[in-house]
């Protein structure tokens, strides 16, 4: 798959019918025409000569917050198990300071690749 990179677009070309079917199913799986479109942010490093032939990882972020049934069926079959607060907080990220205000019972968002913090935990 070739990636371009122009600014702030980045531009995924897919070279073979299995890479378009894959950046059909991530595309089907961010876009929701009547809710709203999910973010991918990036997990832990990518370090070429260190990553022993693993590619990027990205988080989706807002999955477990969606309400498209294939969406909850992912997010409910272990492969994500979101971490709640239990009253209205903010929280933010260690690495890059960002932060976000939450209500009781919303998930804790990952940020730089790990769960943002709670100021009062």
């Amino acid at each position: 798959m070739k990636i371009q990179i122009e600014k702030a677009v980045v531009t995924f070309n897919p070279e073979s019918q299995s890479e378009k079917d894959a950046l059909e199913k991530l595309w089907r799986l961010l876009i929701d025409c009547s809710g709203p479109t999910l973010k991918i942010c990036p997990i832990g490093e990518y370090v070429p000569s260190s990553n022993n032939g693993k590619g990027a990882m990205f988080y989706i972020e807002g999955m477990e917050r969606s309400t498209d049934p294939k969406i909850i069926e992912f997010a409910k079959s272990g492969a994500y198990t979101p971490t709640t607060v239990t009253e209205d907080c903010t929280v933010y990220c260690s690495i890059c300071n960002k932060t976000v205000d939450l209500k009781a019972g919303d998930a804790i968002p990952r940020c730089c690749g790990k769960l943002m913090f709670n100021n009062d935990s």
